[in-house]
């Protein structure tokens, strides 16, 4: 699908991606890594946090009808199914620390 880019010496293939549009004009997107982010080197673990035990990372991006929003990641907690956007997300989103911030969409020419 495609691929995401770090400070990291390699990059991290997307193995899933997926969208819902809300009415509001915003989108949630969810992003799943072929591998856990900072699987080599833990830079991606937040301080005192407890390594995910998956083998994978989510990244649920939520973006307002504005285009700007911020993402959060697997990397302190739970994947879980989301069965009204029938889509797999992260489990009380809300909760979680901010993990990718200033998220902004581009216009597609």
């Amino acid at each position: 699908m495609g691929y995401l880019w770090s400070a990291e010496v390699a990059g991290y293939a997307i193995r899933y991606a997926e969208k819902a549009a809300n009415p509001d004009g915003s989108e949630r997107i969810v992003l799943i890594t072929q591998r856990r982010l900072g699987a080599v080197n833990d830079l991606w673990k937040p301080p005192g946090a407890e390594v995910p035990p998956y083998d994978f990372s989510l990244i649920e991006l939520r973006v307002k009808a504005n285009g700007e929003g911020e993402g959060k990641a697997s990397l302190n907690g739970k994947v879980s199914p989301d069965t009204t956007l029938n889509m797999i997300a992260l489990e009380n989103y809300d909760a979680l620390p901010t993990v990718f911030s200033r998220v902004r969409k581009q216009k597609s020419d």
